[in-house]
């Protein structure tokens, strides 16, 4: 509709960021300058400069960041500068931020593209796939490589990764040349095909082993007098027996020789004596502390998880007496030859960091081979996880109204990257282009954020369907930790949690609520970088008069709001219920409307609404949502969960400079 088009013409003007702030904004604590970064405390939240990590602690894999280069940037703010002193809920936004870089300044790209040309893709469709693959080949450069995949009946590969040379340019030219309309659709096979490409090289990593790193595991120990030990709550065990004396206070730890080697480790879990309230502990912060006060000593054993899907058993005996007892193991946290390691030493070594990615392109259903969603989600799931550090994203393009839209988001919700829906085949260029240049301006991969809370203060819900864990930090404290993908040049990932604050002890004071961090493996540098930390603040107070609500949180308020309902109304319209699913979209559309920021017009909420609006335009009747309602609402659900454009209309608000860029280029160069 006209209406629609208007919204997304307006939203379009400004992206679902933090924009420059009003003066109402720039006392708010929404920092988005250097400068504000360093503030003092003012109501809202407390924040520290975003910075490297110290740096006895940076492990560095490539050349030193020069003094231009911009770096990750972490910010944290929350829904009001005060609130009451009794105990409630308050929303907070966790950030972690890409920089621009310069478009040269690159890590090289492993893809892979997975073709379909099945009976139905026949004619102009097959030609226009052939076209646009033959115009991302002018943007891959020597350092890049490129396979190719066909698949109907039976897969075949035309090419395995080539190296994008002038020779290599020739090769998968010819091979796309080769392309010719078949009969069924195997798209499990071409799948996994594709994900085996990215293979080539492993077996020489698995052969070589992997290296070892030392490790002192153990714990320290303190005393307590008998008044200390009456006066403190036991720390996680049950009442001791009476002749006990609960005076014995100890800490397991793990001390590495490298930060690089802590970073191999995702959590360690804990198992303690079975006289212990808590059993086993999950602690997710490197050095992997957890203090207990004890009456007795016992075996403590620690697995540890590591990023890789392997495990490592250790165990040791707690001791009394000394201020601490630990001895070295030996431990094979991290490969010999990680991904980031320079390729300069010899054919047989891991190349230095790159972007990997498979692209799998289909118009219709899955005809021959895996048939169900769930075993083919699960079989790229196992086949991602074979590929080791050579793991890849995957990303998936569905063309017209004939594709499962499930299948589709469900493989790229394994693989970590993204479904874009096309509607046309006018769109074929341009969706290419927007992912080619995502991937391309890839600055960070496996990007965490955290925020570690004060004692007291609790997690009532983590509002984003990003992986994350929640448990205990080195010194007790709930630390909840959001594993938060990758990150494109100019992207940043917001996540929205509602805290659960405790009474206040004194009406009219601060309340420092925690610390937030990011952590990220950035590709444009080769090494690991972490920032932070920065604080989260609030003002308690026995009465608080009518505030304006930060507008930053509300906004993400509203994203939240806009995806539960999606969400909700695809489900209801996939069992036939289209009046029940109109009825979901416009009361979340109204509820926009009639909020501060709608009532005002900022430009996010149109957005959000013409999100809503245009999909319930495709519920009229069962035939208009299976062939595009369905499709577009499981892309429009994605991308703003992901803050990722994919293609449609309403994500434009999410693009960068490059990828708009990219998408605009190839829309203007691929055609009929």
């Amino acid at each position: 509709s006209r209406l629609v088009r208007l919204y997304y013409s307006v939203a379009r003007a400004v992206r679902f960021s933090q924009p420059a702030p009003t003066p109402m904004e720039a006392t708010a604590g929404i920092a988005t300058t250097p400068e504000a970064m360093g503030v003092e405390e003012n109501g809202w939240v407390l924040e520290g400069p975003s910075e490297l990590m110290p740096k006895e602690e940076v492990v560095a894999m490539g050349p030193a960041m020069p003094a231009s280069m911009p770096a990750l940037r972490v910010e944290a703010a929350l829904e009001r500068p005060s609130t009451t002193a009794e105990a409630h809920e308050l929303a907070a936004v966790l950030s972690v931020v890409a920089p621009a870089v310069d478009s040269t300044a690159r890590a090289p790209l492993r893809l892979v593209a997975v073709l379909d040309k099945s009976g139905s893709m026949r004619g102009d469709k097959l030609r226009l796939v052939q076209q646009t693959m033959r115009f991302m080949l002018r943007h891959l450069g020597e350092q890049d490589q490129l396979g190719l995949v066909e698949y109907d009946t039976t897969v075949k590969v035309l090419a395995p990764l080539t190296a994008c040379d002038m020779h290599g340019h020739e090769k998968l030219d010819a091979a796309l040349a080769r392309l010719r309309p078949g009969l069924q659709t195997n798209l499990s096979g071409g799948l996994l095909k594709g994900l085996d490409l990215h293979r080539k090289g492993v077996g020489v990593a698995r052969a070589l082993g992997t290296s070892m790193q030392r490790v002192r595991f153990g714990n320290t120990y303190r005393c307590s007098s008998r008044e200390d030990a009456e006066a403190r709550r036991p720390l996680g065990v049950r009442p001791p027996p009476s002749s006990a004396e609960q005076v014995h206070e100890w800490t397991m730890e793990l001390r590495f020789e490298s930060w690089v080697d802590a970073t191999a480790i995702r959590k360690v879990r804990y198992t303690l004596h079975e006289t212990c309230e808590d059993l086993v502990v999950h602690v997710i912060e490197p050095p992997f502390c957890l203090t207990r006060v004890s009456c007795k000593t016992f075996a403590v054993i620690a697995e540890l998880l590591l990023n890789d899907g392997r495990t490592l058993k250790i165990e040791h005996d707690l001791t009394f007496g000394p201020p601490e007892t630990f001895h070295t193991v030996i431990l094979p946290l991290r490969p010999k030859q990680m991904p980031f390691v320079k390729a300069s030493m010899n054919p047989a070594s891991l190349e230095k960091a790159v972007v990997r990615s498979t692209f799998l392109f289909t118009d219709g259903l899955a005809t021959k081979g895996i048939l169900d969603t769930d075993d083919l989600c699960a079989a790229a799931r196992d086949a991602l996880d074979e590929l080791g550090d050579r793991r890849c994203t995957l990303s998936t393009f569905g063309f017209g109204g004939d594709h499962s839209a499930t299948l589709l988001q469900g493989l790229a919700e394994v693989g970590g990257g993204v479904y874009s829906y096309v509607e046309s085949e006018d769109q074929i260029g341009q969706a290419f282009g927007e992912a080619l240049g995502g991937l391309l301006s890839t600055t960070h991969q496996n990007v965490q954020l955290s925020l570690k809370l004060t004692p007291g203060v609790t997690i009532a819900r983590v509002c984003t369907d990003f992986a994350f864990e929640d448990g205990e930090g080195e010194d007790g404290a709930r630390t909840v930790v959001v594993e938060a993908a990758d990150l494109f040049a100019e992207e940043r990932r917001d996540i929205l949690i509602m805290l659960r604050l405790p009474s206040a002890i004194g009406a009219d004071s601060h309340q420092l609520l925690g610390h937030c961090y990011a952590r990220a493996f950035s590709v444009v540098l080769s090494r690991s970088e972490a920032v932070g930390p920065v604080k989260l603040a609030v003002r308690r107070q026995a009465s608080v008069d009518s505030v304006h609500n930060n507008p930053h949180v509300e906004r993400h308020q509203s994203r939240f709001l806009t995806t539960e309902a999606l969400t909700a109304a695809n489900q209801a319209a996939r069992h036939g219920q289209l009046a029940e699913a109109r009825r979901i979209l416009s009361e979340a559309a109204s509820k926009l409307s009639a909020s501060d920021l709608g009532a005002h017009g900022d430009s996010v909420i149109l957005g959000l609404i013409a999100s809503l609006t245009d999909c319930q335009n495709d519920l009229r009747d069962q035939h208009q949502y299976r062939s595009v309602g369905d499709k577009k609402m499981t892309c429009m659900t994605m991308a703003h969960t992901q803050q990722r454009a994919m293609n449609l209309e309403a994500t434009d608000i999410y693009g960068t400079t490059i990828t708009r860029s990219m998408k605009s280029y190839f829309q203007s160069s691929v055609t009929r």
